[in-house]
């Protein structure tokens, strides 16, 4: 595998991981990429039954995601490119929860939450958002928008829009219970694999949602961290790499694939320092880059799109849709509807007053 180590000798971690994060363009992708000792597409085959035939050691390889070589129609499902954004905020509040579900286990043997919205309840005092407009009641003491406000820092989704011709990059971010580097590719870049079937207070099940974000950009990154008190035997330190579509010569199957150290799918590790050099205590940073959101203007559509696609999420979030805005607070369509009838409470009306309409018949 190579570690930290091995890397230092092709870059230094603390730099390297900072130009990571950075690099929301497709050409400082390919500039990362030149740093790095990368076998050939075609150098390395990846085979199921015996994946470590063909593996040159030393050398990152690109290693399918979800260990399948014909993960692409398993991946191009999303039939809008706003639905894997959703997915991954809702992977986000995931990891919010779960972080404070194992404090409570290490604190001392508890029953799980039945829901998601149990868990939000028992460990953020937050009732359903569309209620929020019309609660009385402090939160913590704090008034319930202003608490739910400060909630919703926790998970940060950003546009940006970058380089000549532009680009845009979706950066998912969370301060969540993180992965570490030893479980990203048997949880982060898995298919159809996971361990929340028995936790109840968990949303998906399935594993498989946000990967088609992979789809929709021509490259992605990740960044992932494990809260240091919760490691159970895994290393501290960062896991990063990066996924692509991978087009076979000769062949027909093509494939998403990710930079892979080991012939067992781990992923490049990064020491702790490396980390703190950039505020990444705990959590995961997911960057596509060069997304491809279609004819439209993307700035415009993702806050309707991502309210309407997260009509109730357990969890507030923030959503930045440019350099230099302020974030948008993300409640969904629920508490919108309610603050407006709220704000409405004479007219008596939801959202809109479309006024009379003329009913045409025939005779």
């Amino acid at each position: 595998m190579i570690k930290a180590s091995d890397l230092s000798s092709h870059v230094d971690p603390r730099e390297f991981l900072r130009r990571a994060v950075s690099a929301l363009t497709s050409a400082a992708i390919l500039r990362l990429l030149a740093e790095l000792p990368i076998a050939g597409e075609s150098d390395y085959v990846y085979n199921a039954k015996d994946p470590s035939h063909g593996w040159k050691e030393g050398y990152l390889h690109w290693y399918p995601v979800g260990g399948d070589r014909g993960n692409g129609g398993r991946i191009k499902l999303a039939t809008r490119p706003e639905n894997p954004i959703g997915e991954r905020a809702i992977n986000a509040m995931e990891g919010v929860i779960e972080l404070e579900r194992q404090r409570e286990l290490k604190r001392g043997a508890a029953e799980a939450p039945s829901t998601p919205r149990e868990a939000v309840r028992r460990y953020f005092e937050l009732p359903s958002l569309g209620e929020l407009p019309r609660l009385e009641r402090f939160i913590r003491g704090h008034k319930p928008r202003d608490y739910a406000r400060t909630l919703a820092k926790r998970i940060r989704i950003r546009l940006t829009r970058e380089g000549q011709p532009p680009e845009y990059a979706v950066v998912i971010e969370d301060d969540g219970i993180g992965q570490a580097p030893d479980r990203i590719h048997a949880t982060l870049l898995s298919l159809g694999q996971s361990d929340k079937p028995d936790k109840p207070y968990l949303i998906g099940v399935f594993g498989q949602g946000g990967s088609s974000a992979f789809a929709a950009c021509d490259f992605s990154w990740v960044v992932s961290r494990r809260v240091p008190d919760l490691l159970n035997g895994s290393e501290d330190g960062v896991g990063w790499t990066v996924v692509k579509h991978v087009v076979p010569k000769g062949r027909r199957d093509t494939y998403f694939a990710y930079l892979a150290a080991h012939p067992d799918g781990r992923v490049p590790f990064l020491p702790p320092s490396a980390a703190e050099a950039i505020g990444l205590s705990h959590g995961v940073r997911f960057a596509h880059v060069k997304y491809d959101f279609g004819n439209t203007e993307p700035a415009r559509r993702l806050y309707p799109a991502l309210n309407h696609l997260l009509f109730e999420p357990v969890l507030p979030y923030e959503l930045y849709t440019g350099p230099g805005r302020r974030a948008d607070p993300m409640y969904g369509n629920a508490y919108r509807l309610c603050l407006q009838a709220v704000r409405d409470k004479e007219r008596k009306v939801l959202d809109k007053d479309f006024g009379r309409q003329t009913i045409l018949t025939n005779r």
